[in-house]
């Protein structure tokens, strides 16, 4: 067995390459280290950019659940469905509850919004072993943003990102049980 930083250190590496573009004069960027996204400044052409939110039981990397326009903030999900296994017809991921020893169960994707990349990271990891109910809550207290999708499938969110995103039409499959 082993740990390591993989809940923060996608995300810290995402702020320390954009202050070292900042630092090189550079005025806008989109910087992603596998998944995790930090926005600064707006693309050419004066418009934020925007980013997709991956359907959890989708087709692939282009299955887009939601979009969102980022400038000057971060982003990172964490989820079920890239490094995991089924075995009898239950799906085992890397998302350890402490408390149990297990994967974390009720959730299938949570991502978070906010100024940092190091911390929505590490708050897309926590959230997704606390649950909706709890991670919803965590979430508005320390003021960021987060969209969490239910083992059923089912979307939450916090009440001040429902302005801020746009869900995409979905057709339910036997997938997304």
């Amino acid at each position: 067995m082993s740990v390591d930083a993989g809940g923060i250190a996608k995300g810290y590496a995402a702020d320390r390459a954009t202050a070292v573009l900042k630092s090189a004069g550079i005025k806008a960027a989109l910087v992603a280290v596998a998944g995790d996204i930090r926005a600064y400044g707006l693309k050419p052409g004066g418009t934020p950019w925007r980013v997709g939110i991956r359907n959890p039981r989708g087709k692939g990397m282009d299955d887009i659940i939601a979009t969102l326009e980022l400038r000057d903030m971060a982003i990172s999900t964490s989820g079920d469905y890239e490094r995991f296994f089924i075995e009898n017809g239950k799906r085992y991921h890397h998302l350890i509850d402490p408390k149990t020893g297990y994967p974390a169960g009720g959730v299938m994707s949570v991502t978070v919004v906010g100024p940092l990349a190091v911390y929505t990271d590490s708050l897309a990891t926590a959230l997704f072993i606390s649950g909706i109910e709890k991670g919803l809550k965590i979430a508005g207290t320390l003021g960021y943003d987060t969209l969490m999708i239910d083992k059923a499938g089912k979307i939450h969110m916090t009440d001040s990102l429902k302005n801020k995103i746009t869900l995409q039409p979905r057709i339910k499959t036997n997938k997304d049980k």
